[in-house]
């Protein structure tokens, strides 16, 4: 069975400060959990009941934040694309930020297995004083079954805006042999990947928050920092394996929170 299913999200303040959802709108395979305010954030936990993602489906997510509202949205579990005999499947992701809010998406790994062809584009539309933290994460397949770059195509594409200035264009259109010998060549089979932006500009260049980023570099794990044109920074993550790389980004929030408060919203309360 194929799907076409959606889930579309808007956050926004009541009076006093709280954020809820304002809208919500999601049909299969999309469901949320029970949204949970902590104080400060609002945490919504997106959830896939079917197995995973297979050839045929075409699945749109699109996330508002208002003005005020502040929005963290993450995933119980790993987005598993499955093997595709024929056909592809896609995603089309699109997230606002609006003047003063904030917006922490941080889904699981995505999992592409053997002789899938999964396609995925992402917009990302920040406001000006809009602030995000926005990851996305690549697992290699699946390795414990000795399956590590066997995909047949994997396509991710990621726009990103900052006050209607373009800040941000990139592609990953790649079979997985070729990944297979790029992570070779450069010594990381098998690695485990992340992409992490900071849209902000509460955090000036010279802020020690980026040495103590650049410090989590090391112990066979590659961390990098690259400042983009306008509004934030992107930041590349890999690591040897999913544990790894999975502290890994617990770090990195942890350093970033300091200067961001809102990433000191408890995960454990999703």
């Amino acid at each position: 069975m194929d799907f076409s299913g959606h889930l579309h999200l808007e956050a926004a303040p009541r009076a006093g400060g709280r954020t809820v959802l304002s809208r919500q709108s999601f049909r299969a395979p999309f469901h949320i959990g029970k949204p949970y305010w902590d104080g400060s954030v609002l945490q919504v936990r997106i959830v896939n009941p079917t197995a995973g993602i297979l050839a045929g489906d075409r699945l749109e997510l699109a996330v508002r934040v208002a003005a005020g509202a502040s929005l963290l949205a993450m995933t119980p579990a790993a987005t598993r694309a499955f093997m595709m005999r024929s056909g592809a499947a896609e995603c089309r992701q699109s997230f606002v930020v609006e003047a003063g809010g904030w917006l922490e998406y941080a889904p699981e790994p995505l999992c592409p297995h053997t002789g899938c062809d999964y396609r995925q584009s992402t917009r990302i539309e920040i406001e000006e004083t809009g602030e995000a933290y926005w990851v996305d994460t690549l697992a290699p397949g699946r390795v414990g079954r000795d399956e590590s770059c066997a995909w047949r195509r994997l396509c991710l594409a990621l726009d990103v805006s900052y006050a209607g200035e373009p800040v941000l264009r990139e592609r990953l259109d790649c079979a997985g042999a070729e990944m297979a010998r790029a992570a070779a060549f450069h010594g990381t089979p098998g690695a485990w990947l992340a992409t992490a932006l900071v849209l902000s500009v509460r955090i000036a260049p010279e802020d020690p928050v980026w040495n103590l980023v650049r410090a989590l570099h090391g112990g066979g794990r590659w961390v990098g920092v690259t400042r983009l044109r306008r509004g934030g920074w992107i930041i590349r993550a890999v690591a040897p394996d999913g544990q790894q790389l999975r502290d890994l980004l617990a770090e990195l929030r942890g350093v970033l929170s300091i200067c961001l408060p809102a990433l000191r919203s408890d995960l454990r309360k999703l």
